[in-house]
């Protein structure tokens, strides 16, 4: 590096320890100005602080994958058909602010009522993107999610369930009761009451439109991508990616 008048600063203080230091700190300090005015040292730091809050999630994402197929073992489930759903599950849930981690406890859950990992798989997946594609607030979507799992291993709709599934996704539930041929979800509902539709039935109607629109609408899985353009969305979809990304190196180490 030159000085104002050709010389070499590095050069310039003669065997003047002292002097190389100030020269060395001088520079460090011009870098860092430079650094803070173009915003860099920030933008690295929002980072740093990103990855650093997310080691914690990165870690309960590893062990709910190994207990994953522990899990399903115990359940009469190979560890061939759980590696599976966990690959079928992480690529359904790319650009989608839900999380590995949940997907497969609910997973665990329908299969601890139907013995299908596989279908259950697609259930949740399904399920999952008609609650994104309600666009309720997520705690609105997270409650659903649990009452509905709660039905579904009853066998049988409560009032305050399906008024749940109501405030998370109604338009989708209005479809579903369409493609079950009822003309509104009341009539639904009342079906299910009296035995006519059962879960099971229920269950298949929102797996078939998680691929097959109606009435000239677009399947569940394009509602959900559809419903996550916004900036909270994808600062989660930010974290998740990050918290995989660790998750990923953790495993890896």
């Amino acid at each position: 590096m030159n000085n104002a008048n050709g010389g070499n600063i590095l050069f310039h203080f003669k065997g003047d320890a002292s002097g190389l230091q100030k020269t060395t700190q001088s520079i460090g300090s011009m870098t860092k100005s430079i650094l803070m005015a173009t915003g860099i040292t920030k933008a690295l730091s929002v980072a740093w602080n990103m990855v650093s809050s997310s080691t914690g999630d990165a870690i309960d994402r590893f062990d709910q994958l190994n207990a994953f197929p522990k899990v399903m073992k115990s359940l009469g489930i190979s560890e061939e058909a759980a590696s599976e759903s966990t690959k079928r599950l992480a690529n359904g849930l790319k650009g989608l602010p839900t999380t590995l981690n949940d997907a497969t406890t609910s997973v665990s859950r329908f299969v601890s009522k139907n013995e299908d990992i596989e279908r259950s798989t697609e259930m949740f997946l399904a399920l999952n993107n008609a609650l994104i594609a309600g666009n309720a607030p997520m705690v609105n979507q997270q409650a659903a999610l649990e009452q509905l799992t709660q039905a579904y291993s009853r066998g049988k709709f409560e009032a305050n369930e399906w008024k749940s599934l109501l405030v998370a996704m109604p338009g989708q539930m209005k479809q579903v009761a369409k493609a079950m041929g009822y003309v509104d979800t009341s009539a639904l509902y009342d079906a299910l009451q009296e035995g006519k539709v059962s879960m099971d039935d229920f269950m298949n109607a929102i797996v078939k439109l998680n691929t097959e629109g109606i009435d000239g609408l677009e399947s569940f899985q394009v509602q959900a991508k559809n419903a996550v353009g916004g900036i909270k969305t994808q600062i989660t979809n930010m974290k998740t990616a990050i918290t995989r990304g660790v998750a990923n190196i953790i495993d890896g180490l």
